[in-house]
């Protein structure tokens, strides 16, 4: 719905300096991990980067073939961080849980059933870390 003719809202407020601050980190810190995890490798069926702040980030893709998988993944902004894939629409469910430890990169092969993956990075401390990042590739296993 239109605003009435005569009418208009206020400019929105600039962004806080602590907001552009964040940003700025934020940013600093995905630099680091673009890095750390290298090039994006040719055949990645699941992958992506986000924010640990909160919830942290998820991801997923609507089916996948059976077969074995190289998940490579990485964190930088906090000391650990946890990357869980689940196929949670299978018979008792398949749930892979993968700690990193922050500053290096985790590689892990995984079987997988055919079918949807969730992915779900998440910070595994109490310590600040609202700009941290984690990210994650995967691929056929060759």
């Amino acid at each position: 719905m239109a605003a009435p003719p005569g009418y208009s809202r206020p400019a929105p407020a600039p962004p806080r300096e602590a907001d552009l601050d964040l940003a700025e980190v934020q940013a600093g810190n995905q630099a680091e991990l673009d890095m750390r995890l290298g090039p994006r490798p040719d055949g990645v069926v699941l992958g992506g980067s986000g924010g640990l702040g909160g919830d942290g980030f998820r991801t997923s893709i609507i089916g996948i073939p059976k077969g074995s998988y190289t998940v490579t993944a990485a964190c930088h902004g906090v000391m650990k961080a946890s990357l869980t894939l689940s196929q949670s629409d299978r018979r008792g469910g398949t749930h892979q849980e993968l700690a990193l430890d922050c500053g290096t990169a985790t590689r892990v092969d995984l079987e997988l059933e055919a079918g949807p993956v969730s992915a779900h990075a998440f910070r595994m401390t109490t310590e600040r870390g609202s700009a941290a990042v984690a990210g994650f590739w995967m691929v056929p296993a060759t």
